[in-house]
């Protein structure tokens, strides 16, 4: 049997209420020269048996995978699923989402005709999850999240990576690996993968496949629906000290390990580099936690930092670039 031309890897976790709908979507879909890879981040309710519904309408394209521990994240399951990926493009499929039926025909196409390692789609449809699991055509809102207007025809991203890195301060992308297509190749040769974090692991992945790109390619077609779900782990309400621990730890975490990536790659182990990747970075994971320290007063808001930028279990290489950066910021504010 030949290897398909796209792996499309979903990673589930208590997905019984969406997973069905989900797949059904790939069903839809135009091109049909494709592998779905489910990998179930040791779910607790019957979203394997919704899945294994569904095996024989996809005539051997289906594989159900599972993680031996739960990981938290979506991280480790969707790197289980480029380990086992066998098509010449992957992308990736959240549980509860949708893809539009002309999502995979479009991404080919593009990706082969530019020779593209990502293929990044920056438009959406999005819709409010209000306990059902259907929706109407008519609530679907077209999203465009990025800064700047939205390319009207295929267009690749400067070569220059310093350029790249200035874009992103300028919010020119986000980095949900969903509506987007990557060339296996291109993650397996440059060791791209997630890291286990739980949460902004793709970020990280999204960051390194920016810098290692060749062909980074912008495209103005719709490929996915977003299901706005106020129950997912990003919207759990947590307490401002438990929210601080978790993103300083994310800042830190996450500027080591883009260090260490771009220390092993010549032509991006410069200093300026690597400033405008913290001068990025650091205000991008702040945008994130600015809402836990709503009605704190600001020694309260120190005393947190404080606390956790003396903790031992911070990784200390982050946590030098992490003060570095905000030194040098209170010194260019003076």
């Amino acid at each position: 049997m030949n290897a398909p031309k796209i792996s499309v890897i979903i990673p589930m976790y208590n997905a019984e209420r969406f997973i069905r709908q989900t797949l059904i979507s790939v069903l839809a879909s135009k091109f049909t020269d494709y592998e779905v890879i489910v990998v179930d981040d040791c779910s607790k309710d019957s979203s394997g048996a919704e899945v294994e519904k569904l095996l024989e309408h996809f005539d051997g394209r289906l594989k159900i995978l599972s993680t031996q521990t739960n990981s938290g994240g979506a991280g480790v399951p969707r790197n289980i699923g480029i380990e086992h990926a066998t098509g010449k493009y992957i992308c990736f499929l959240d549980s509860d989402d949708f893809l539009w039926p002309t999502a995979l025909g479009d991404f080919f196409d593009a990706a082969e005709k530019f020779k593209a390692d990502v293929v990044h789609t920056e438009k959406f449809f999005a819709f409010t999850d209000k306990g059902n699991s259907n929706f109407r055509r008519e609530d679907l809102i077209l999203r465009h999240d990025e800064a700047g207007d939205p390319v009207t025809e295929p267009t690749l991203e400067p070569k220059d990576l310093l350029e790249r890195i200035r874009r992103c301060s300028e919010g020119r992308f986000l980095w949900m690996p969903w509506g987007k297509l990557y060339r296996r190749k291109f993650l397996t040769e440059n060791e791209i993968d997630f890291p286990d974090m739980s949460f902004t692991e793709d970020l990280v992945f999204g960051f390194n496949c920016l810098l290692c790109a060749k062909n980074y390619l912008r495209v103005p077609f719709v490929t996915n629906i977003y299901r706005e779900n106020q129950n997912s782990v990003s919207k759990k309400i947590m307490s401002s000290q438990d929210g601080v621990k978790l993103w300083l730890r994310s800042i830190t975490d996450g500027l080591s390990l883009i260090a260490q990536f771009m220390d092993a790659h010549k032509l991006l182990c410069r200093p300026d580099a690597k400033y405008l990747v913290a001068d990025f970075l650091v205000p991008t994971y702040f945008s994130f936690i600015k809402n836990l320290f709503q009605g704190l007063k600001p020694h309260e808001v120190e005393k947190f930092f404080f606390d956790e930028l003396t903790n031992p279990e911070l990784n200390q290489r982050g946590k030098n670039i992490f003060v570095a950066h905000m030194c040098a910021e209170r010194a260019l504010t003076r």
